[in-house]
């Protein structure tokens, strides 16, 4: 059942990360609660090493998504990806702790996308480590 939900999860994180990004390929305003998502969008920290931000979010969600995916096929498998999506979901909760970081006392604004692929990520990485804590 965890599986599942690491998977839907990991889904609604793409869906998110598509909207986002094509505000940012496009350059378009996308539907937010306040202002702060067109702020974070037009900050020079809105995209690192020449990528927008949702776009590694995009394939942090996408690798999640296929490893949970791949994780019901076979037994072997399901205990062998989950270290792997311990791992990534981890290093997700870093990344988006930096950004919110960032949103909240550098760029001054928050985003509400942002912060709610935030949430998702710490989520999937709690439902993660509980899971793996059981098998350990």
């Amino acid at each position: 059942m965890t599986n599942r939900i690491l998977f839907i999860l990991s889904l609604v994180g793409v869906a998110i990360a598509v909207y986002v990004l094509q505000g940012f390929l496009r350059q378009a305003p996308i539907v937010c609660i306040n202002s702060g998502c067109e702020i974070v969008r037009k900050s020079p920290y809105s995209w690192l090493l020449g990528v927008p931000v949702p776009g590694y979010g995009l394939v942090g969600y996408s690798i999640l998504a296929i490893l949970a995916f791949l994780r019901t096929t076979s037994a072997p498998l399901r205990k062998k990806l989950l270290p792997w999506i311990v791992g990534i979901a981890t290093g997700g909760v870093a990344f988006v702790g930096w950004f919110t970081y960032m949103e909240l006392f550098v760029i001054r604004g928050v985003c509400t996308w942002c912060a709610v692929s935030a949430v998702n990520m710490v989520t999937i990485a709690s439902i993660a480590w509980i899971e793996y804590r059981k098998k350990k």
